[in-house]
Order: structure tokens, then sequence, then C-alpha cells
């Protein structure tokens, strides 16, 4: 068995890639140490740390039959996507209250999700860092600044386990969990209202990063920093996407290019990642161990980047973008579950360096 870091993405229903990617890596041998999600991926990632009998597939296989909607025997499957339109019984309802509408900021109720996080996760698994460490990120609409809900913050500086971290455009909570935090991650405007928690409203957390790997990198031990691998499963591809050719087409790629990984940018590339790492490390190995250096909080947090040599991206494929972010019909669902579990294979296959390969080996002799 090999321990790794998630780092789980929102997208609506391309939430089935990640529950497909994440059984597969479980069938390997990869069992996950810290996760953390952002909207649809929270909610992926509560059915991960919570799973009741601790079998994390079993947990995936029970939300994502709730929130899949009923097959319709007279419609063609794969022509079922946009009847979410009209609700998801064990996700979302549709407001009626018309006489409001005037005053209305959001389009649907989600109350039935907030139930079936309650029904399908363990929150007592959820807040015991010990079995797993997880966070979740939300908007603050407020402040406008990102937080993240986490049952577990290390401060790289301080070396000691902490309540809070502060950042210019963060705060970072470590606090009790429960099923309002997930829900404020994948609090998505217009469709779903704002969460309210201690008195602050949040919306979708992808809003301000949908690829929230800081965050786990705040999960992390001093000693996983440079031996975790962390999987990012990316749901938004940045190139190899056709030009739009009608109004349907525009919108799912405008909501493609607001979403997808920046990360890699301000490196200029993996291959400027791999150079600023390596940096890194030189530099910690060429500083006195009683420079002033090491003592700004602000070296605490580069050191803390050495941990991004480690990340592993999946890319989702074109079947793993059938139907969109609001195909929650079983055509949809079953077709990205199974683009997700292929996307792992060609992963290792293709992609992954020999250590990662041969990690994956071991755990399946394992």
């Amino acid at each position: 068995m090999s321990e790794m870091g998630l780092v789980l993405q929102g997208g609506g229903a391309l939430g089935a890639y990640e529950y497909g990617a994440v059984t597969r890596l479980l069938e390997l041998g990869w069992q996950p140490r810290a996760v953390t999600g952002v909207s649809i991926g929270a909610i992926n990632a509560a059915a991960i740390a919570g799973a009741k009998t601790g079998r994390i597939a079993e947990n995936l296989d029970r939300l994502w039959k709730a929130i899949t909607l009923r097959q319709v025997p007279w419609l063609l499957p794969d022509h079922q996507a946009p009847l979410s339109i009209f609700g998801n019984p064990n996700f979302y309802r549709l407001r009626t209250d018309f006489y409001r509408l005037p005053q209305w900021t959001n389009l649907c109720d989600t109350s039935p999700m907030l139930n079936t996080l309650t029904r399908v996760c363990d929150f007592d698994l959820i807040n015991d860092p010990r079995h797993m460490r997880l966070s979740v990120t939300a908007t603050n609409l407020r402040t406008g600044r990102q937080q993240t809900f986490s049952n577990f913050l290390w401060d790289h500086h301080k070396q000691v386990e902490v309540r809070e971290i502060r950042r210019e455009s963060h705060l970072s909570r470590c606090t009790h969990l429960g099923a309002e935090h997930i829900l404020a991650s994948g609090s998505l405007p217009p469709g779903f209202p704002a969460t309210v928690i201690d008195g602050e409203p949040y919306w979708d957390g992808g809003l301000f990063d949908n690829t929230p790997l800081a965050a786990l990198l705040d999960l992390l031990h001093e000693d996983e920093i440079d031996s975790l691998p962390i999987f990012v499963i990316n749901l938004f591809p940045s190139d190899g996407r056709e030009i739009p050719t009608n109004l349907a087409q525009v919108h799912e790629r405008m909501t493609e290019l607001s979403y997808q990984n920046r990360f890699w940018t301000q490196y200029g590339g993996s291959a400027g990642l791999q150079c600023f790492v390596e940096m890194l490390a030189q530099l910690q190995g060429a500083l006195p161990k009683d420079s002033p250096v090491r003592k700004n909080p602000a070296f605490a947090w580069l050191r803390r980047l050495r941990a991004t040599k480690n990340v592993r991206v999946v890319q989702i494929t074109p079947a793993g973008m059938t139907g969109g972010g609001a195909d929650f019909s079983p055509y949809g669902v079953a077709t990205r579950y199974q683009a997700g579990r292929e996307a792992i294979d060609a992963h290792f296959a293709k992609v992954s360096p020999p250590a990662v390969r041969q990690a994956a080996a071991v755990a399946v002799e394992a």
C-alpha cells in the first residue's frame, strides 16, 4: 500500500471523472493520506475521508448513485444530459417561491445535498486527522478571500500543528468540519445560494482557485514534503480543444478557461517548476544553519513548495468531458467514471516517472 495526497477540482458532474480515477488508484494500491477538494471535489473528498466502513470505493459508489438521475426509459441514454435543469433530488431542487423573484440571488435550494452528505459521510472520521487529513476551500463572499476549512494544519515555519494560518489572500482554519463546510465549497452562484458559516457567507471555492494545491501543502508534515506523491485530477484541460461553433460550446469553453489549472503558469510550465524546485534544494543546502533567512516566514513558505516536485497531473480525456458539468444522467456519469479509470492507467503507462510506476507496482504486489 502506497500513500498519496489528492487534489480534487470542482466541475459539477465532471466530478464523476474523479470518482473513476480515485477508484482506480485505490485498486492499484494507493491510499489517500491527505486530501483537499473544492466544489464537487470537496464532496468527493468528504466521501473519501468519511467512508463509514473504511471502504472508500464503496462510499464513492453510494455518493454517486445518490446524485445520479434516474434513467428515463423512453429517451436515448446519451440525450438525457439536459434533464438536470429540472433538479436533482439528492443534490438540489428548483425554487418555487416565485412571488419573491425580485429578491432571488440563487435559482436552487441545496438542502438535499446537506442530507446526502449527512447520510453518506461519517463526520467523526472526517474530523479525525489520524484517520485522514482533509481540507476544503471556499470563497468568502464579503472579503473575496479564499478560506480553507481543515481538520489539521501544519505550520512549516514554526514546525508545529496550528489552528490558523493567515496569508494575504488566504485564511486557513482548523475547525470541526460539518456538512455545511462541504456545501460552502460548492455554493456556486447563481445556481446555488451562499452558505453562511459563523456569520460569514461563502461561495464556491473554485471562483478563487479551482486547483487547491496550496491547501494540501498545509496538511503535510515536514517529512512528507519531499516524499509524498500528490495526484491532481485535472478536469479542465487548457489545450487541444475544438473551436466553439455554437452558443452551448462557447459557454462550455468559457467555463473551461475560467476554471482551468493555472498553477504551472507562475513557473513557466512544468519544466520551469522543476528548475524552481531544484533551485530551492540548492538554496536550502547553501544557506548556513544559523542564517537569519531560515527564520523568515517567507522562506518556510518557499520550502513548503518543494512538495510540488511530487505532483502528478492526471489529465481528463475527451470522453471524460461528455455532457459537461451539468450532466448527472446515468450515461454521462458512467462515461466519465470509466474515462477516469482509463486516465489513471494511461498516466502510469505513459507519463509517470519510473519511481512512481515502481511504487505502484510494489503496492499492487503487496
